[in-house]
């Protein structure tokens, strides 16, 4: 009866881990340009992670990883904007709701509550996570000097791409 006990709660236990999806692999961009410049940039090493027990879902970016077309403009990106040593990630910590992610986002330190429209689907290659949405660069405290403040969008487009797989 001991030995059927631990299997039953040993069997529950890797159930409830089978529940969890996760990738390290993300893609994660930004468009903050304007018709006078182009301020893309991407990162495909950010990580995601989403539990269908609980609807928890997290997305986190390294704010170096970010790789701009201009060498000069990623420099002035992290040390300038974001100040990635002081800000090292930017991150979602919430859960996936009805076809939305609910929860806290945080940039250079800030934290805001938002909801935005976010797709969660079943593939072949396991669970696809879609999401764009706007960010106010006001909103996180990101300075924007004003010799450059006609180039540079107020508002972020984010656009996240992640196939998170059974963990």
């Amino acid at each position: 009866m001991k030995k059927f006990l631990i299997l039953s709660l040993l069997a529950v236990v890797q159930h409830g881990i089978a529940q969890q999806y996760l990738t390290r692999e993300a893609t994660l961009s930004f468009d903050a340009g304007s018709s006078l410049e182009d301020i893309y940039a991407i990162s495909e090493s950010a990580s995601a992670v989403y539990d269908t027990q609980s609807g928890k879902l997290g997305v986190q970016v390294l704010m170096t990883s970010f790789q701009f077309k201009r060498a000069l403009m990623q420099e002035h990106f992290n040390e300038n904007y974001v100040e990635s040593e002081k800000f090292p990630k930017a991150q979602f910590t919430g859960t996936y709701e009805g076809g939305k992610a609910i929860g806290q986002l945080t940039i250079h330190g800030k934290t805001k509550d938002i909801a935005v429209a976010c797709e969660l689907l079943e593939t072949d290659e396991g669970l696809l996570l879609q999401t764009e949405f706007p960010v106010d660069i006001e909103d996180f405290d990101i300075p924007i000097p004003s010799a450059v403040a006609g180039k540079i969008s107020e508002v972020a487009k984010i656009n996240v791409r992640a196939v998170l797989k059974k963990r």
